[in-house]
């Protein structure tokens, strides 16, 4: 059994000093009276002296002089130092609680598929009106990076194998499709195969993104090396090099909108399902915004429960 307290340690801990006390005592050295603390701590003259009396009671001695001005005494001098100091790790404390609470209602969103993931963080945002998003973009390769360094909390990204380190919650299906001028000849076939695109012109997405590598897969399998006239960095410089008619571009069949510049034709041969997943730190689940966030999601795309990484 742990040794009892002795009776000059519990004396110590019964002293009654509050942080009330200390404030108010602060309060009146820096006001050099008690009209002026009790102005600037909002309450009555009467209840500045009253907390004042119990804190002198509490720290066993006379603090400050009253009559005929106000005057600290030698021990009034050295509380109010060490109140001081006190009072700032007070603060400090409950700075660091208020950050703590506001963490709590902030996730941190990447995403490689705006397309899919803004309806889905539409949806989050009216079922939780109080947590706030940030929301970045990036390709598959930087996000799952930033997620296993922290750098964002939960990312949505299409993967072609969901990593087993990491909570992997699928959310959507999509089919690769070859992206064509709506005036292109081969925009009015129901699919392409891989030798359709020999001799074209291929605007490629960057390195890292599943979209090409799904793609130049695709195309190696039967035999095909795509001519790769232009690289950028994005979706949306691939669709705007091929609506100017540049060349032909690789994209997921949910990704063209309403847009009718464009066509996409689904390409055959493509032996690899991918998926979009809503990718977080299994630990991250503590968070109680990013709880919610993966519940909802597994929720409302009928992935599960968060707590379960989703299988291909």
């Amino acid at each position: 059994m742990p040794p009892k307290p002795s009776p000059q340690a519990t004396a110590r801990l019964d002293r009654g000093v509050t942080v009330s006390g200390l404030r108010t005592f602060v309060a009146v050295v820096q006001a050099r009276g008690l009209s002026g603390a009790a102005r600037a701590l909002g309450v009555s003259q009467p209840s500045v002296s009253v907390q004042l009396s119990a804190f002198e009671r509490a720290c066993g001695v006379l603090l400050c002089h009253r009559k005929p001005e106000f005057a600290l005494t030698d021990a009034g001098a050295d509380v109010f130092v060490r109140a001081r100091l006190i009072l700032s790790r007070v603060d400090e404390f409950e700075t660091a609680l208020d950050d703590l609470q506001q963490a709590a209602g902030r996730v941190t969103v990447g995403l490689s598929t705006p397309h899919v993931a803004m309806q889905l963080l539409a949806s989050f945002r009216a079922a939780h009106p109080g947590i706030h998003l940030q929301v970045g973009m990036g390709n598959t390769t930087t996000l799952l990076e930033d997620v296993s360094r922290c750098r964002v909390d939960v990312a949505l990204m299409t993967l072609l194998e969901p990593p087993a380190h990491l909570l992997c919650l699928k959310v959507a299906s999509p089919r690769l499709a070859v992206c064509l001028r709506a005036d292109d000849r081969l925009a009015g076939r129901k699919f392409l195969r891989p030798a359709d695109l020999a001799r074209r012109d291929v605007i490629a997405r960057e390195p890292g993104s599943q979209t090409r590598t799904l793609f130049e897969d695709t195309l190696a399998r039967a035999g095909v090396t795509p001519r790769v006239v232009m690289e950028v960095g994005n979706r949306e410089a691939m669709r705007e090099a091929v609506a100017a008619g540049l060349g032909i571009g690789m994209l997921f069949d949910n990704e063209n909108g309403e847009d009718r510049r464009f066509a996409l034709v689904p390409l055959q041969g493509v032996t690899r399902a991918p998926g979009v997943y809503a990718v977080a730190l299994h630990e991250s689940l503590g968070i109680p915004g990013v709880q919610s966030l993966m519940t909802h999601l597994g929720l409302r795309t009928g992935g599960g429960s968060a707590r379960t990484s989703a299988s291909n």
